[in-house]
């Protein structure tokens, strides 16, 4: 079995690669912020061919089909970016391979932030009052992939 200092450093790589992807969503909110923020605010928008203010439009806003299609898409991937995340780390521990360790991580990560995507595109293209939602997914499923120490250790194990 390798000594502990190797273990520490991969672990130490997968916190820092998992914490840069975390960050990725407060500077989604910064760009939002810079440019319209008026949608953070929840403030009535600027002029009046605009997306009306949140109270008067409800949660599926004026498009509701585009709402609900960008709903359950980013459903999809948050729990394909969790599953196929939770794979990979059966499979490293499996096959003895700590790489697909990292795999998993990258992997279920950017999966967990396509949502923040599709929320980004509901801010900029269609004005919804909520796309902060799916920027909240898309971090929760990031949060839910930090990297395990176990999952390395049993992945660097190899029996004698």
């Amino acid at each position: 079995m390798p000594t502990g200092k190797p273990i520490k450093v991969k672990y130490q790589t997968l916190v820092v690669i998992w914490f840069a992807l975390l960050m990725s969503q407060v500077v989604f909110l910064v760009v939002v912020y810079a440019a319209k923020p008026e949608l953070l605010a929840g403030a009535p928008p600027s002029d009046n061919f605009s997306v009306a203010a949140p109270a008067a439009t409800g949660f599926l806003g004026d498009k509701p089909l585009i709402t609900l299609a960008f709903a359950g898409s980013a459903l999809i991937f948050f729990a394909l970016g969790l599953i196929l995340s939770r794979q990979h780390m059966r499979r490293a521990v499996r096959d003895s391979d700590a790489s697909c360790v990292q795999t998993g991580l990258v992997l279920g990560c950017a999966l967990s932030e396509i949502p923040s995507i599709l929320g980004l595109i509901l801010a900029f293209a269609f004005e919804h009052p909520y796309f902060y939602l799916w920027m909240a997914l898309g971090a929760f499923g990031i949060i839910l992939n930090f990297p395990r120490k176990s999952n390395l250790d049993a992945a660097m194990y190899r029996p004698l």
